[in-house]
């Protein structure tokens, strides 16, 4: 019930009288200040340690091995390829023995042959080829697991063309002899590589160690 206005009798004597005017609002809460040091501060990022000249370099030298490795892998292509008249009886002869009754021309075997040629090339380039870059990334990140499958796969590069170095099953014709240099080549950039990787400033990289003093 409102207040009568003024001079007026009041029409319900007795009754509880409120004002007419809006009722104010409160005012607004008072700020304390947040006491220094009662909220911790999360911890800061732990500061990201440059990487080394010599895993930068190895870095490098793991492109240069995944060329020498496409070389090669062309080359023995080729290779098989110049020679494919030798394949192309093997598979007659094999077909012939496993299903008699089918008839293949040369011609068709032949194809067969250059097409299974190229898929092989093209699946081997794009598989080894991007793992070792997938490799030679994470290496270059600091993972200690990926410098030893680097490494593991170096030294695999590098028996591999023990045989070539001596001269054992050498083969004829240019494509014979770009696999041979391609091979050492890739051998002996491949022993640089891991020779880097274990160096002292890298091996403190890959197992997080504290830096020595500066030289």
């Amino acid at each position: 019930m409102t207040t009568p206005n003024p001079g007026q009798p009041d029409p319900w004597p007795g009754s509880p009288q409120y004002s007419s005017e809006p009722p104010q609002q409160p005012g607004p809460y008072p700020q304390y200040p947040t006491p220094p040091g009662q909220y911790p501060m999360p911890p800061a990022a732990p500061e990201r340690r440059p990487v080394p000249a010599d895993v930068t370099t190895a870095f490098q030298l793991w492109f240069a091995v995944i060329a020498l490795g496409v070389v090669y892998l062309v080359a023995a292509l080729m290779f098989v390829h110049s020679d494919r008249a030798t394949f192309v009886d093997q598979l007659m002869d094999e077909l012939a023995k496993q299903q008699p009754g089918l008839e293949v021309s040369r011609s068709e075997v032949d194809q067969l042959l250059t097409l299974g040629l190229v898929g092989t090339g093209v699946v081997l380039a794009l598989v080894l080829g991007g793992l070792t870059v997938l490799f030679a990334f994470k290496m270059r990140k600091g993972r200690n697991w990926a410098r030893m499958v680097l490494t593991m796969a170096g030294v695999f590069t590098v028996f591999s063309a023990i045989p070539t170095v001596f001269g054992a099953g050498a083969a004829t014709g240019t494509a014979a002899l770009v696999m041979g240099g391609a091979g050492i080549l890739q051998a002996v950039v491949a022993v640089g590589a891991i020779v880097l990787m274990h160096r002292k400033e890298s091996n403190a990289y890959f197992l997080n160690l504290p830096a020595g003093p500066a030289r």
